[in-house]
């Protein structure tokens, strides 16, 4: 279970809190300081829906809650990180959850990318399974995610990039030699596109530290740079896909058919040598 739908499960729950044990609760949930402090998320955990300014709609999702008596929304900025901050929340105010259930996401949660690396490795048993399908895989996902739209970026496009940004790195903010970078990554898990306002002037160091975090979390506690981002996507009308679940769901089918569509000629290959192996032992 994703962290994101972990949140969205325990939403009734958390308002239920809030209607019949403790009314001021409430309130600091709608607070973005208090929920910082909470979740570690860079928004208010809820948000009233006459209150919400357009330009930050696409960081709740479109679900309407009524607590106490007011119409709000929920944010959707969630992280792998956050779901041990979300989960010692539940704890906090007595809400019951199934730990079995959430073992999986607290491990997401906590292990490295080098202990996931490792873990994955340990499972490709086969030379034919490795790395080659995945890369396969995920390259077919930025394929299309690179080619939605009508939309070029040009290198006039580039320029005014990097004149807003002051020709500066947007995450350390130094002057150095700087190459494109996605604010929000190119994959099935952040759904990044190619087009303006996710594109970025970035240093290499920080391209390289970046790899497939998605800006917020590569930023974390940086709210300054975080809001220049934001502003430069609100600017350019860049609406992430980020919590689009059909475009997630079309992505999900066809990386896996990717992997499918290996699978079955490998199995053709294999069987050749079979027979070829067979063919053989009947002449000697």
């Amino acid at each position: 279970m994703k962290v994101g739908k972990l949140v969205q499960s325990f939403l009734p729950k958390v308002i239920e809190y809030c209607e019949q044990n403790d009314h001021t609760e409430f309130e600091r949930l709608c607070d973005a300081d208090y929920s910082k402090q909470t979740f570690n998320i860079n928004f208010s955990f809820l948000v009233g829906k006459n209150d919400l300014p357009p330009e930050s709609s696409k960081r709740y999702w479109t679900n309407i809650y009524l607590v106490r008596g007011k119409t709000v929304r929920a944010c959707s900025q969630w992280f792998e990180r956050d779901a041990v901050c979300f989960i010692d929340y539940l704890k906090r105010i007595g809400i019951d959850y199934d730990e079995s259930q959430l073992e999986g996401l607290l491990l997401d949660a906590k292990v490295t990318s080098k202990q996931r690396t490792s873990v994955r490795s340990r499972k490709a048993n086969s030379r034919y399974r490795g790395n080659a399908i995945g890369n396969a895989q995920n390259l077919l996902v930025r394929n299309v995610l690179s080619n939605l739209g009508s939309e070029q970026f040009s290198e006039e496009d580039w320029l005014e990039t990097k004149a807003y940004f002051n020709h500066k790195c947007a995450y350390c903010g130094e002057a150095k030699e700087l190459v494109i970078e996605h604010a929000i990554p190119i994959n099935k898990v952040y759904l990044g596109e190619h087009k303006l306002g996710n594109l970025v002037p970035s240093c290499k160091e920080c391209n390289s530290a970046k790899a497939s975090k998605d800006f917020r979390e590569f930023l974390d506690g940086n709210d300054d740079k975080i809001a220049v981002i934001e502003s430069y996507m609100d600017k350019q009308n860049y609406v992430p896909l980020e919590n689009n679940e059909q475009v997630q769901m079309i992505l999900e089918m066809a990386y896996r058919e990717v992997g499918i569509v290996a699978e079955r000629y490998i199995t053709i290959i294999n069987e050749l040598f079979v027979h070829e192996d067979d063919n053989d032992e009947q002449h000697l």
